[in-house]
């Protein structure tokens, strides 16, 4: 599986070698609920690898430095649970993007997934940095329809407010390690 990865890194790195998208560096705070999959998708993207994690219990952020789609990375990992989510914004205006990690599986929580981005959204330094709204756990068979999830988070409504060029969707499996790389690219738009 491993060298199955290191091939397909390859040719996706040499094509933007020679899109001339190599050697451009990002800043990215991965952001969503607490169980969404934010330090398992920031592990494959290092390492290649998919373990499971704890949720991040710690109230400041934890930084990994990775390349995808031939661009250099630092990601901020944020916890998830409500006692840190005021952090946030912190962050934010120091990035290059955020990645917003919304768990497709989890019915019970898509309307707080929802409030918490909208209420980053509204907040004055993140208007003018592109966020990428990553449905993960898309493999599951309980993991529901983008048009299900986009109403339940009020996608139409954030798209308004941050506008359309600075906030899309993407349905990702880091578990297969599908999805994630139309993301980077559509990130690699703003670097």
């Amino acid at each position: 599986m491993a060298s199955l990865y290191n091939l397909w890194k390859s040719l996706i790195d040499s094509l933007w070698r020679a899109l001339g998208l190599e050697g451009k560096e990002g800043v990215l705070v991965v952001l969503g609920l607490d169980n969404a999959g934010k330090t398992t998708l920031l592990h494959r993207l290092r390492t290649g690898d998919v373990r499971s994690f704890p949720p991040t219990d710690r109230p400041h952020h934890h930084t990994e430095s990775f390349e995808c789609q031939g661009l250099k990375f630092q990601a901020w990992d944020l916890g998830g649970h409500e006692a840190v989510r005021h952090l946030w914004e912190d962050y934010v205006c120091e990035s290059s993007a955020v990645l917003f990690v919304v768990d497709a599986s989890d019915s019970d929580r898509l309307e707080e997934a929802g409030f918490e981005l909208d209420a980053l959204i509204g907040e004055k330094v993140v208007q003018d940095v592109p966020v990428a709204v990553l449905l993960n756990k898309c493999d599951l068979e309980e993991a529901l329809s983008s048009t299900e999830i986009c109403q339940r988070i009020q996608f139409d409504e954030l798209q308004r407010m941050q506008g359309p060029d600075k906030l899309a969707l993407f349905r990702i499996s880091v578990l297969r390690g599908e999805g994630y790389q139309a993301a980077f690219r559509w990130v690699a738009n703003f670097l």
